[in-house]
């Protein structure tokens, strides 16, 4: 894979070679294209190994896009594209379903919801190295229910701003990943419980100026509603951010667009 550099800069495709550009980088970034036609993978006992990677992948990505909808409010404070972020987390945990054999495995996300903790949403400012303290949290799956504890907030000790914006605020979403099974009629993966798709809830608090100390807070999310609908094997992810702001039209803070930082804290 060539990048290219310098003043002139092409996206598209020029006779077998693809030119695109992604998020977090300034650089265009240049494949070949190539390989086997999709009727020798399709079709040849060689590339069987190649059919059910293929498939596993669609399992991963699926996975990874509920997910994704459960936390969607954080990707405004991400600062590159977390889904191929997300997509190698749930191939980890893909490898470790030694129930079912390659090409139907599963990526058993609830049983491994221990491998989300800490996930971030960002590479340039990490949640951690901006904020120097460690929420803590729970979540109530009975309830269908989630609190992030807060503890005291200095700025001086415990903030390290990537930015110069006057104002922030805590920002936490608590959603529902549906379990995505392999379909062995239809040989492909699908979604179990399509109702709980993209169902999610996000809170924030207030704003407060970035240089003012703040006391312990709990910041509650109550998806109670939902508890008649989950199944056992649905997650519930939950993730925290700090979104930064300026001076909006009434004084109080405005957001500014990939001004912040998340992580996810769990899931269950």
């Amino acid at each position: 894979m060539a990048r290219v550099k310098g003043i002139i800069q092409v996206t598209g495709a020029l006779k077998g070679i693809s030119m695109y550009t992604m998020r977090g980088s300034e650089e265009v970034i240049m494949r070949t294209k190539g390989g086997p036609s999709k009727y020798t993978i399709k079709t040849r006992e060689s590339c069987k190994g190649l059919r059910d990677s293929g498939k596993e992948w669609g399992g991963c990505t699926k996975t990874a896009s509920a997910m994704r909808l459960a936390l969607e409010p954080l990707m405004r404070l991400a600062d590159y594209n977390v889904m191929g972020g997300m997509n190698a987390l749930c191939k980890k945990i893909q490898c470790m379903d030694t129930a079912n054999e390659k090409g139907t495995r599963n990526v058993m996300l609830r049983e491994n919801a221990g491998m989300l903790t800490d996930f971030n949403f960002n590479k340039i400012n990490l949640f951690d190295s901006v904020i120097r303290l460690r929420p803590t949290w729970q979540i109530d799956r009975q309830g269908v229910q989630a609190s992030v504890n807060i503890p005291d907030f200095i700025p001086s000790e415990h903030l390290m701003a990537p930015n110069k914006l006057p104002f922030m605020r805590w920002v936490v979403v608590f959603g529902v990943s549906p379990y995505v099974n392999f379909d062995a009629h239809s040989k492909s993966y699908k979604m179990e419980n399509e109702l709980l798709r993209a169902n999610r809830m996000e809170v924030h608090s207030d704003w407060f100026p970035v240089k003012r100390a703040m006391p312990t807070q709990t910041i509650l999310v109550d998806m109670e509603s939902l508890a008649a609908y989950l199944t056992e094997t649905d997650t519930l992810v939950l993730g925290v951010g700090v979104e930064f702001g300026t001076v909006g039209a009434d004084g109080q803070g405005e957001a500014v667009k990939y001004a912040g930082c998340a992580k996810v804290l769990g899931g269950v």
